[in-house]
């Protein structure tokens, strides 16, 4: 059930042919802040929930099913901790259950945007955003190399396995210094990349202009205003739930 690695798939953009994939950035940006920000106006019970029902005609049309799934798989251990602790310390199982539900909804919209945006895209939302090149360019780098350096760890973990080396016997400190004839490989690897990238930066005259200019034109289309609307419709819709007396109680049986 518990899958670590499937924490990667947060970082890694797959863009398909969608509905969702084929609207402006900025779009895509828009709904994926609102549902960043909706889980924290309130600790309300109501609000994740409605944060998560919110959310569901997005996956749907970004077809992120099976992404949101494994995505979910991998943060249980991070969900079944969180419950427990804040059960322990506030013996309120609606605000425990509250915590999760805004974990999981962040989890989700992350897991939304990840499908259907490329690097290119947000490369391109942050420059208009006025973010500076360089940090947009380390951004977007830092992106696209997390999910193959995932990669290239299980490479040398299914080498060293088929050596015949093995990485699970022993104890905790066994299993740690074990760890030794994986990161080494792993390191030396990362070096390497980073080293053919500034070769591959300097050939390209990588920050010779302090102007650029981009051949992609992202257009605003009926479906971009459609859901800019839902975004801003779901935020207003949030705030009016904040409002609302602290005895309406979506589930009266949890107290």
């Amino acid at each position: 059930m518990f899958d670590p690695l499937g924490m990667v798939d947060l970082f890694r953009t797959q863009p398909g042919e969608t509905a969702y994939s084929k609207l402006n950035p900025l779009t895509k940006f828009a709904l994926f802040a609102s549902f960043v920000i909706l889980p924290l106006l309130s600790t309300s019970l109501l609000i994740q929930v409605y944060s998560l029902l919110a959310q569901l005609p997005l996956i749907a049309l970004s077809k992120s099913q099976s992404r949101v799934k494994r995505s979910l798989r991998a943060s249980l251990l991070f969900i079944v901790v969180l419950i427990v602790l804040n059960y322990l310390t506030t013996r309120s199982l609606e605000f425990s259950l509250a915590m999760v539900l805004r974990l999981v909804s962040m989890i989700i919209a992350s897991a939304i945007f990840m499908t259907g945006t490329s690097p290119a895209e947000i490369g391109d939302l942050l420059t208009k955003l006025r973010v500076p090149l360089q940090i947009t360019f380390s951004f977007v780098i830092a992106l696209r190399f997390i999910p193959v350096l995932a990669d290239d760890v299980v490479m040398i973990i299914t080498s060293q396995v088929s050596r015949g080396y093995e990485l699970q016997k022993g104890g905790f400190v066994e299993k740690v210094r074990r760890l030794v004839p994986v990161l080494i490989p792993m390191i030396i690897i990362a070096i390497r990349r980073g080293h053919q990238l500034a070769e591959a930066l300097e050939t390209k005259a990588f920050g010779a202009a302090e102007r650029r200019t981009s051949y992609v034109v992202y257009e605003y289309g009926r479906s971009d205003w459609i859901l800019m609307t839902y975004a801003v419709g779901i935020v207003v819709i949030g705030l009016v739930l904040v409002t609302l007396p602290p005895t309406f109680l979506l589930l009266p049986f949890l107290i």
